[in-house]
């Protein structure tokens, strides 16, 4: 195992959040993978989408995630990262990849009013469908899978106790 952490699962999971918690834990940097490439693009996720599609957006997801790969620390990658093998290649290579499992439920709530450019203009059962697609390519692709119900502290310390047990 690794000592750099990423982060994937659904949107609304609790990447971020877990994240900035986890890299407090450990004493170390934090990046959120969206928020850099916003960052260093000077556009939003959603302006990127409308410029490039989402075939535009995912090359840039790719090119930022090698740039994160050299560096110690906590990454929370985009909802839709693990989908591409590239991406995986990338994560199994330089990452300890953990999986925030969270129900479709909670993430939804969580979700269903942003400004997501996958969530935007669909049903609920369309980014029903969309998590059932990708929920077994998270389980396939992370290190460790932690149950993201919980408080992001209590998640933290699930992290940690597996990652313990996996040495």
């Amino acid at each position: 195992m690794r000592d750099n952490y990423a982060l994937v699962g659904f949107m609304g999971c609790g990447k971020t959040t877990v994240g900035r918690e986890l890299a407090k834990r450990l004493q170390c940097p934090f990046w959120d993978l969206d928020a850099a490439i916003a960052l260093g693009e000077r556009r939003t996720i959603p302006e990127i989408f409308a410029q490039q599609g989402e075939a535009g957006f995912r090359e840039l997801e790719h090119a930022y995630l090698k740039r994160a790969a050299g560096r110690r620390g906590v990454l929370s990658c985009g909802g839709g990262l693990a989908l591409f093998p590239r991406n995986r290649e990338v994560l199994s290579r330089h990452f300890t990849t953990v999986f925030l499992d969270c129900d479709f439920e909670t993430c939804y709530q969580r979700i269903r009013a942003s400004s997501r450019p996958l969530v935007q203009d669909k049903s609920e059962a369309e980014v029903r469908a969309l998590f059932e697609s990708r929920y077994p390519i998270y389980q396939a692709c992370c290190d460790l899978q932690v149950n993201a119900a919980h408080s992001p502290f209590m998640v933290v310390q699930e992290i940690l106790k597996q990652r313990r047990r996996h040495r």
